[in-house]
């Protein structure tokens, strides 16, 4: 079990996030993000190679509005591993 931090950034303060565990072992990297934006209430982004990559290097990923077909109005959702 790991331990995801999501949050949406604006002005870069926080205005939403939650934590969740997730069974890495039974759920792909797009599963995981998929159940977080689902509980954060935010559609899906697009997920690139980059993000992966970025996740599990630096254990963090950053979604901007750009990453997003649907319109939002934040300036940055991430993706942080807390504990694993």
């Amino acid at each position: 079990m790991v331990k995801i931090w999501g949050k949406i950034l604006v002005e870069d303060k926080v205005i939403k996030g939650k934590t969740f565990e997730i069974d890495e072992k039974k759920s792909s990297f797009f599963d995981m993000l998929k159940n977080v934006c689902q509980g954060i209430n935010i559609p899906t982004p697009i997920l690139l190679d980059k993000h992966v990559y970025d996740f599990n290097i630096f254990h963090i990923c950053i979604f901007k509005p750009d990453d997003f077909i649907e319109p939002v109005t934040f300036e940055k959702f991430v993706l942080e591993l807390l504990k694993y």
